[in-house]
């Protein structure tokens, strides 16, 4: 989990939940009073509730447009019961509380690479889930998609996703720079060399 959460008070207007996502770069904020998570407020709740509702953004008060009740987890439950419990629910953030009060959030990219993660959950549980939820576990589903090397850019448990359509800036011609480095630092061959050695077998 995270444990460096982005909060909105109740009372606060949806301008400022606004300014804060923009601000820190998110897509959600958990609503939080005395510590307690009282509900959570995404893009979507702002595009539905206040874009397409043609409110006012300066005079809507998020306690008005925020998710609730609030689906949460405790600290000490596993990654394959917090991910079924999100695709149960068609949630992707899920706050993290202890003793009444908010210590971190988990989002469902977090969770499905964790390792065995998608082994535990079931295709009837994929099959019933949102489209939008659904989408997120065919990608970290899908071997094909996936990097085999772990990139030290990210956090050592899970992968870098996506490289090749969203190429950071460490991306160089073919390949990433930084898996590039890694691999000459610990002396494994160039892929240049592996196909070559391949072609060689075949």
């Amino acid at each position: 989990m995270v444990d460096h959460v982005v909060t909105v008070d109740p009372s606060a207007t949806a301008k400022k939940a606004a300014e804060l996502m923009n601000l820190h770069d998110i897509g959600c904020l958990i609503v939080v009073h005395s510590r307690k998570p009282v509900g959570i407020l995404t893009e979507r709740d702002m595009l539905k509730r206040v874009v397409h509702a043609s409110k006012d953004a300066g005079k809507t008060i998020v306690v008005d447009i925020m998710s609730k009740p609030i689906v949460t987890a405790s600290p000490n439950m596993r990654a394959g019961d917090a991910a079924k419990l999100m695709f149960e629910r068609s949630i992707k953030k899920l706050p993290v509380v202890e003793n009444g009060q908010l210590v971190g959030v988990v989002s469902l990219t977090d969770l499905l690479r964790s390792e065995g993660v998608i082994q535990f959950l079931n295709k009837d549980l994929l099959n019933g889930a949102s489209d939008h939820i659904r989408k997120v576990a065919n990608l970290y589903s899908d071997s094909s998609k996936l990097h085999r090397r772990k990139c030290p850019l990210t956090m050592n448990a899970g992968y870098q996703m996506g490289c090749v359509d969203n190429r950071c800036m460490w991306w160089t011609g073919n390949e990433c720079a930084v898996t590039k480095l890694a691999r000459r630092i610990s002396g494994e061959p160039e892929e240049a060399e592996i196909a070559q050695q391949q072609s060689c077998i075949d």
